[in-house]
C-alpha cells in the first residue's frame, strides 16, 4: 500500500476525490452514495481501477457496491488490512 494513505482518513480524503472525478460531481463528501449519486456499474469499474491506481488497494466491485460511500469503504480497506 502506498505510504501517504495508511489511515482512514487520508484514504477517505482520496476515495471522496475518485468519487467526484469519476461521477464528475464536485460537491459529492464522504458520505455521498455512490448509487444514490447516479453511479453506474462502469462507474464501479473505474472507481475499482483508480482505487488501485491511486491507493495501491485491490478491490472488489462488491466491496465498492456494498460499501458505496468513501467513508464506509475506507473503513472497510482499514479493517480489512488490520
Amino acid at each position: 500500500m502506498k505510504t501517504e494513505y495508511q489511515n482512514v482518513s487520508d484514504r477517505t480524503a482520496a476515495l471522496t476525490e475518485i468519487w467526484r472525478e469519476v461521477l464528475g460531481e464536485e460537491d459529492l463528501d464522504e458520505t455521498s452514495d455512490l448509487l444514490d449519486s447516479g453511479g453506474t456499474s462502469l462507474h464501479l469499474l473505474q472507481i475499482v481501477g483508480k482505487i488501485y491506481d491511486v491507493l495501491g488497494v485491490d478491490v472488489r466491485l462488491r466491496d465498492v457496491f456494498a460499501h458505496a460511500s468513501p467513508q464506509s469503504l475506507a473503513a472497510f480497506i482499514d479493517s480489512s488490512q488490520a
